[in-house]
């Protein structure tokens, strides 16, 4: 699945990110998003800075993840979550996966040309 519009129905409108570009190669992805200033993540979190939650980044790179690689798999363990540099309303970045097959696991990092935000791994197990 690389249509963006199918990537994009996998999140509720005012929760998810705004796809904007899908690269994919054989195992890999590189998904170009921004971070809507008006997402409802945004509310009280925090009043006087605004942040983009850590489970959120989670939660949009698991979804993506399993939506483009291990559809027919389910969560089993999330592991080597580092949360490096904070996401704010408006920000622009890249997601990027990485699949592998042989250890049932997707990678990934959200980043920019200056910032590196977060990092992690999925693994899956068969459903």
């Amino acid at each position: 699945m690389t249509d963006i519009h199918a990537l994009k129905a996998l999140f509720n409108a005012q929760e998810g990110p705004d796809i904007t570009a899908v690269n994919m190669g054989e195992a890999s992805a590189e998904i170009t998003l921004k971070v809507s200033e008006d997402l409802a993540w945004f509310d009280g979190h925090f009043p006087d800075h605004k942040v983009l939650p850590g489970v959120v980044q989670i939660d949009w790179a698991g979804k993506l993840a399993k939506a483009l690689f291990v559809s027919d798999s389910r969560f089993h363990q999330l592991t080597n979550i580092k949360f490096k540099t904070m996401v704010m309303p408006g920000a622009k970045m890249q997601l990027t996966l990485n699949h592998n097959a042989a250890k049932g696991s997707v990678s990934f990092h959200f980043s920019n040309e200056t910032d590196s935000f977060s990092t992690g791994s999925f693994k899956f197990s068969a459903s």
